[in-house]
């Protein structure tokens, strides 16, 4: 048998994370259009061969959750860059609406999938949130666990065909607005655009 050279490993490799991170752009881009995309035109996007995605990803359940993994990649980072909890949560609030078919797929997940995404979520806003309670700015009788409810109601609250953004930009700032301590909830100026 012939042993492959690094060298020769290496630019494959190369190619196989490109090849990725295109699949997942076209994936994201088309699932913020569409729940029912199929893998060949997420492959036309891509400019890639639909064998190419198909070997990294043999469905489109395995790609809705890749794209989900890539946003809480992400959003990892937003939460390291030491966001306040408003401005993190204000930010999944908007990527849940921009990206109502990728919900709309996940929804049709079995439970413990749609569970277990949701309390990453969570887990990555818990430490923001406690700290927004210690300093009084987050109502002291929420939990983190109240979190998944408030996506489950927004998710309700954005109703398909609405004519304007602004009845969910001003559902979000309700939903920012009703985290706030009485206190903190004075202070909050009322932002345009959501």
């Amino acid at each position: 048998m012939r042993a492959v050279r690094p060298s020769a490993a290496v630019p494959r490799r190369v190619d196989a994370r490109r090849n990725r991170e295109a699949i997942l752009r076209a994936a994201d881009e088309a699932f913020s259009e569409d729940a029912d995309v199929v893998l060949d035109e997420v492959a036309r996007r891509a400019g890639l061969g639909r064998a190419t995605v198909y070997r990294h990803f043999p469905d489109r359940t395995a790609l809705a959750f890749a794209v989900a993994a890539h946003h809480l990649a992400a959003f990892k980072n937003l939460v390291r860059g030491k966001e306040s909890f408003r401005e993190l949560l204000r930010a999944v609030l908007a990527m849940q609406a921009r990206r109502r078919p990728l919900v709309k797929l996940f929804r049709e997940l079995p439970e413990h999938n749609q569970r277990q995404y949701t309390q990453a979520l969570v887990s990555l806003l818990r430490p923001a949130f406690e700290s927004a309670q210690q300093e009084g700015s987050v109502r002291a009788d929420l939990e983190p666990a109240d979190l998944a409810l408030l996506f489950e109601m927004h998710e309700a609250a954005l109703v398909p065909g609405l004519g304007s953004r602004e009845p969910a930009a001003r559902l979000v700032r309700v939903f920012l607005d009703g985290l706030a301590a009485p206190a903190q909830l004075s202070q909050v100026e009322p932002q345009k655009g959501g």
